[in-house]
C-alpha cells in the first residue's frame, strides 16, 4: 500500500512538473523585425508557438537611432505604459494601457506648429476651455497607419519629391472616432487631395481622445506634415 501511496505521490508532481514545462515552453518568443515606412522600423517578440501573438518587449525605432515607441505586449495586447517620442527623441506621451489613462502629454506650445495643426469647426472666445484631439501614440508613431495606406498616383509622377508637401487631414468626431482622412499633396502651385475610406483603418487605430469646448466634445480636424520618400509613400516628418 505505501508503494502504491508514494507512486501516486510521484506520478502527481511529474503531472505537476510536466504542466510546468509546457506553459514555460508555450511562453517561449522569438524576435520579429519588420519595417513600418522607409525610416521606422519595428522590433518585437512573439511566442514561438504561435507566432501570431506578440508577447514582450516591442520598440518601433526612427533611423534605427530614435525610439518612436516603447511598451510590452501581453497575450497580443498592449501592456502597461508605453511611451512615445517624435523623431529627435523629445518625449510626446505616456499611456496606460491597463487602465487606459492618459499619464502625460506633450504641452501644447512646445509643438511644432509647421508639423501639426488643429481646426475646430466651432468657433469659441479667449474665455473658452479648448482641447485638441488626441491620437495614442503621439504625431509620429500614432499616425503611421494612415501614412501607410498612401502610394503616389500616376498623374504625380513627374513632381519634384524633395520639394513638394505632403499633408495628412483628419477629421475627428466628437465621439472620438475617425471620420475621414486624406491627403494633400502640393507642389508648385498645384495641389492634388486623395480621400480615403476610414475602413482602410484597423479599429483599434480609428480611436482617438477627442476635442473639447468648455468640456464637451466637439468635431475636430488634424493637420500632420509628412515627407514623400523617394518611392512616392508618405513617411514620418
Amino acid at each position: 500500500m505505501r508503494k502504491y501511496i508514494l507512486l501516486t505521490i510521484t506520478l502527481f508532481y511529474m503531472g505537476i512538473c510536466f504542466a510546468q514545462d509546457t506553459v514555460k515552453s508555450n511562453r517561449e518568443t522569438v524576435e520579429q523585425k519588420k519595417r513600418l515606412t522607409e525610416t521606422v522600423t519595428e522590433t518585437y517578440k512573439v511566442l514561438k508557438a504561435d507566432k501570431k501573438t506578440k508577447e514582450g518587449l516591442y520598440t518601433a525605432v526612427y533611423k534605427r537611432k530614435t525610439a518612436l515607441a516603447v511598451g510590452r505586449y501581453v497575450d497580443d495586447k498592449r501592456a502597461g505604459t508605453w511611451h512615445f517620442y517624435d523623431i529627435d527623441g523629445h518625449l510626446v506621451e505616456n499611456f496606460d494601457y491597463d487602465n487606459l489613462n492618459l499619464l502625460y502629454e506633450e504641452p501644447m506650445d512646445s509643438l511644432s506648429q509647421t508639423k501639426i495643426v488643429y481646426s475646430f469647426d466651432n468657433k469659441f472666445t479667449d474665455s473658452d476651455r479648448v482641447t485638441r484631439p488626441l491620437k495614442i501614440g503621439g504625431r509620429c508613431f500614432g499616425f503611421i497607419p494612415y501614412l501607410k495606406v498612401y502610394t503616389l498616383s500616376e498623374d504625380l509622377y513627374g513632381i519634384n519629391l524633395y520639394t513638394a508637401v505632403a499633408i495628412l487631414e483628419v477629421l475627428v468626431s466628437p465621439g472620438g472616432r475617425l471620420a475621414d482622412f486624406k491627403v494633400h499633396i502640393r507642389s508648385n502651385g498645384y495641389e492634388r487631395i486623395t480621400s480615403f475610406s476610414p475602413e482602410l483603418i484597423a479599429e483599434d487605430d480609428k480611436v482617438f481622445v477627442p476635442a473639447t469646448l468648455n468640456h464637451k466634445p466637439i468635431l475636430s480636424r488634424i493637420f500632420i506634415k509628412c515627407r514623400l520618400t523617394n518611392y512616392g509613400e508618405l513617411d514620418v516628418d
